[in-house]
């Protein structure tokens, strides 16, 4: 009998860990966060490849390589604090032949999460909804990748989990105090950004959790939209892989173009993403 009791008390604690961090995929926010006095390590390395800048002739493409470094910490219960520390290498290519290469870091970005609301209707099902806000600041770079400017940010998501699915649905404004045309591959210039993301996150594996797993399988599809106020608007398509174990998680993601009306900037030709999270 204590054997028993023992094999669910896992299984349940493994579930709620899944409904907890697993629905949080690698462009989308979740309303998700760790424990109070707790952290997590987020590393993730991002290659983006762009096309021609609309309004340089001699343009023909920008390679970005992004290791994107994330510390989050529960401060108590249901708030936490997430800083990013982008350091980028970006290789730019000319129609003559030519090329610019440089690195730096781009702007820092600190975010308050304020879970404000949670309905656990079951041991994994689950309704959760939290407000972010925060800021990007400058990293101390020179203007090819800082904005040297502190630009505010304000926004939302709400979590959904139903069995085997996951839904996340976010919404951020970010004012953009400085910036440059010339730097902005996307939200990051002079004008105002509005980020919008969707995803859908499916566990392939296990159907069920049991004490016989150690963790789980899931895909993840994702629509990543992006408006500035200049009229520049894109949606991305981002399907991925995500295996979700009780201590860290590592995920390989895909970004497709999918919709774009984007006359100031480079718009994505593709790009690919692997990362891991680590609690401690």
């Amino acid at each position: 009998m204590k054997r028993t009791m023992k094999t669910m008390a896992v299984a349940a604690s493994l579930a709620m860990s899944a409904a907890a961090m697993g629905q949080e995929s690698m462009y989308t926010q979740a309303a998700t966060m760790p424990s109070p006095g707790a952290f997590s390590y987020r590393p993730g390395f991002h290659y983006f490849r762009y096309g021609a800048d609309p309004v340089d002739a001699n343009s023909d493409r920008t390679d970005k390589y992004e290791f994107m470094n994330s510390v989050s910490y529960g401060i108590v219960r249901n708030w936490a604090v997430t800083v990013d520390v982008p350091v980028v290498w970006e290789n730019e290519k000319f129609n003559d032949g030519t090329s610019d290469s440089d690195k730096g870091v781009e702007d820092i970005e600190a975010m308050v999460k304020w879970r404000f609301y949670q309905s656990d209707s079951g041991t994994i099902d689950t309704i959760r909804a939290a407000a972010l806000f925060g800021a990007h600041f400058a990293s101390g770079d020179d203007d090819d990748f800082s904005s040297e400017s502190v630009n505010p940010m304000i926004g939302g998501v709400i979590t959904i989990v139903r069995g085997r699915h996951g839904f996340n649905q976010d919404l951020i404004y970010t004012w953009n105090t400085g910036g440059t045309r010339e730097a902005n591959l996307g939200g990051e210039g002079p004008d105002d950004a509005l980020a919008f993301n969707t995803s859908w996150v499916f566990r392939l594996y296990p159907d069920r959790f049991t004490s016989e797993h150690s963790g789980g399988l899931y895909s993840t599809l994702e629509l990543n939209g992006l408006y500035e106020t200049n009229g520049d608007t894109e949606v991305r398509l981002s399907p991925g892989l995500m295996w979700e174990d009780r201590k860290w998680t590592a995920e390989l993601m895909m970004q497709l173009p999918l919709w774009e009306d984007v006359d100031e900037r480079p718009t994505l030709e593709f790009g690919i993403g692997v990362g891991l999270r680590i609690s401690f």
